[in-house]
């Protein structure tokens, strides 16, 4: 018995090796000692070749710039704003201004205990050589309530088409797919609305492409990566099986973004004792 088990587990090992070979990978060691618990990763719109990250909960209120090296470039710092609990950060264009914003999602809870999670909406600054601080003192914050009850969450993106936040619960067997509509309030309390289910538990990321085709979805060990159907909506992808994608295991796993093409993808970890903290590019 146990030596029909090894040979399974060898042939299955084999299987992945062949397909995460199938893609080619690269690795970059991030340089900043600032970055030890990346929560979030996203792809700068107003920046091409740049990405943002920002640290978990009780971290310093900032996003980091890095280049596609890993290389920091640009510390953004939220002033007024406490990093209770960031776990995802995603971009994305208001639909009828055209204007670059950056949303931090404040949407970490644990233990599904505050009446109401928030998201910090900030203009997209334009990046020159040497801009190394840049203080972000003209954002909105978008405070939410789950029609359900509260909700531990990790996983956020912005329909590129409508403007609307889509927010991917955690820990249930089945976690709910949320959608927060736009033009979203920064006066009054935005409800998110449960559309469904997927078939994944334990999400700790997503990303949607540029043009609104595709969306991946993380949890621990794997990436699945949804075609979307415009006339059926984001919703009705999301409750599909999805395709699984190639991927590395991490130390603990929380981010991912396209990259600007949506073709390739990138991964980032928070950092774990005697192994550097490394940026996946996955083509």
């Amino acid at each position: 018995m146990f030596k029909h088990i090894l040979v399974v587990v060898v042939i299955l090992l084999g299987i992945y090796a062949v397909f995460l070979s199938a893609t080619s990978l690269r690795e970059f060691a991030l340089d900043s000692q600032r970055i030890v618990e990346a929560s979030g990763l996203a792809r700068s719109l107003a920046n091409p070749a740049l990405l943002y990250t920002h640290n978990d909960s009780g971290g310093e209120n900032a996003i980091f710039a890095i280049d596609l090296h890993g290389h920091l470039k640009a510390r953004l710092c939220i002033e007024g704003v406490t990093n209770r609990d960031w776990e995802e950060i995603a971009t994305g264009l208001d639909p009828i201004t055209g204007t670059p914003h950056i949303y931090i999602g404040e949407i970490g809870d644990n233990g599904a205990r505050y009446p109401s999670v928030a998201i910090y909406r900030v203009p997209e600054p334009s990046l020159i050589p040497g801009d190394t601080l840049v203080v972000c003192r003209d954002y909105e914050t978008l405070n939410i309530q789950y029609e359900d009850g509260a909700r531990d969450a990790e996983a956020m993106f912005v329909d590129p088409k409508t403007g609307d936040i889509y927010i991917i619960s955690k820990r249930e067997e089945r976690v709910g797919i949320y959608k927060v509509a736009y033009p979203q309030s920064t006066t009054a309390m935005n409800i998110a609305k449960k559309l469904g289910t997927m078939r994944m538990s334990w999400v700790t990321a997503a990303d949607i492409s540029a043009n609104g085709k595709y969306i991946l979805v993380k949890n621990y060990t794997s990436i699945r990566r949804f075609k979307v159907n415009r006339k059926k909506g984001i919703a009705q992808a999301l409750s599909q099986k999805g395709k699984n994608m190639p991927y590395k295991l991490e130390p603990q796993g929380e981010a991912i973004c396209f990259d600007a093409k949506g073709k390739g993808y990138f991964t980032l970890s928070e950092a774990a004792e005697n192994t550097p903290q490394t940026l996946y590019y996955y083509k």
